[in-house]
C-alpha cells in the first residue's frame, strides 16, 4: 500500500492560529510547513507518524501549548526504544513526555498555568498496512471508506462523554454531563491527563481508504455535509493511475474540505487544520 498525505490550516475568525500539526517520515519532520531535515532516521523507518494539536484558546497560550507539546512527542518518539517494545507503548511514552514538557514550562511561568492542548497521534505501519493511535481532547479523527465517514476517536467533551455513561446505565451522570455540552474535560496540559482515547488494535487499511485528521473547527460542516464532500475524492483516489495522480487527489481533498468551510461563512469560525492521507494500491 502506499500513502499520500497533505496538510493545511485556516485561521478563521480567530486573532491567532493556535492549532498546530506535524508529520514524520524516515529523516523528515513537516511541522507546519516547515520542513526539517532530521539528524537520524525515524525508527522503524516504515513508520510515519502524523500530530495535530489544536491549542486551548480560552485558557491563553495555546499556540505555545501546542508547540512544546508537538515537539516533545516527537522527541520522545524517536528515542530508541526497549527492545520489543510495541508502537502502543511507544506513543503512551511519547505522549507522557510531552505533557511533562508542558509540566517544566508552566513551572518555570507559572503564569501559563492553564495553558494546554488537544493531542491526535496516528501512526501509519507502511508494512503491515494498519494505522493506530491515541487522542486526547476533541479533535477529530476520521476514516472514510465505501462512502461511509466513520469516527475512530472518542471526543472527550461533555456531549460525548455523556453517551459513555448512558451506555453504562448511569443515566444520572450522562444528564449531568450533556449539561456540560461542548466542555473540554481532558487535555494535554501539565496535570495528569484525565481521559486518553487508544485504539483497540492496529485498524487494515483498504485500496482508496482516506483518513481525516482536524482541529474541531472543521465541525462547522455536518457530518452529513463533510462525507458528501468526500464522495469525489475518494472517487479521484480510485481513478487515479499512478502516486503521482494520487498524490493529486488527495491534495484536491484537503483543498475541498477548505473551500466548504469558507462558503459556510460560519461568523465565529474557529481556527482549522486538516491532513488527509489517502491509502491506495500501487497501480503502477
Amino acid at each position: 500500500m502506499i500513502a499520500g498525505w497533505s496538510g493545511g490550516q485556516i485561521q478563521g475568525r480567530r486573532k491567532y492560529q493556535e492549532d498546530r500539526y506535524a508529520v514524520v517520515e524516515k529523516q523528515t519532520a513537516t511541522v507546519g510547513g516547515d520542513v526539517r531535515r532530521l539528524p537520524t532516521p525515524l525508527t522503524p523507518a516504515k513508520d510515519t507518524l502524523f500530530l495535530l494539536a489544536d491549542g486551548m484558546g480560552g485558557m491563553g497560550h495555546g499556540d505555545l501549548a501546542a508547540d512544546t507539546v508537538v515537539e516533545h512527542f516527537i522527541a520522545s518518539y524517536r528515542q530508541p526504544p526497549p527492545v520489543s517494545t510495541p508502537p502502543a507503548a511507544r506513543l503512551a511514552r511519547a505522549l507522557e513526555a510531552a505533557n511533562q514538557g508542558l509540566t517544566q514550562l508552566i513551572t518555570r511561568e507559572p503564569e501559563k498555568t492553564g495553558m494546554g492542548t488537544t493531542l491526535i497521534a496516528l501512526l501509519w505501519h507502511q508494512a503491515e498496512d494498519t494505522i493506530e493511535w491515541l487522542s486526547v481532547g476533541d479533535s477529530l479523527l476520521y476514516l472514510y471508506r465505501d462512502g461511509r465517514l466513520l469516527p475512530l476517536n472518542e471526543k472527550h467533551n461533555g456531549r460525548y462523554l455523556a453517551e459513555r455513561y448512558a451506555a453504562a446505565g448511569d443515566a444520572a451522570h450522562a444528564d449531568e454531563l450533556r449539561m456540560m455540552g461542548n466542555v473540554l474535560f481532558s487535555a494535554v496540559d501539565g496535570r495528569p491527563i484525565r481521559e486518553v482515547d487508544r485504539s483497540d488494535h492496529p485498524l487494515p487499511l483498504q485500496d482508496r481508504d482516506l483518513v481525516i485528521l482536524a482541529s474541531d473547527g472543521l465541525e462547522t460542516l455536518p457530518h452529513d455535509e463533510l462525507a458528501a464532500a468526500l464522495v469525489r475524492s475518494q472517487a479521484a483516489l480510485a481513478r487515479a493511475g499512478d502516486a503521482e495522480q494520487a498524490g493529486q487527489a488527495i491534495v484536491n481533498c484537503r483543498n475541498h474540505l477548505f473551500e466548504r468551510l469558507q462558503e459556510a461563512e460560519a461568523p465565529f469560525q474557529d481556527n482549522c487544520t486538516i491532513v488527509t492521507i489517502g491509502f491506495f494500491e500501487d497501480r503502477a
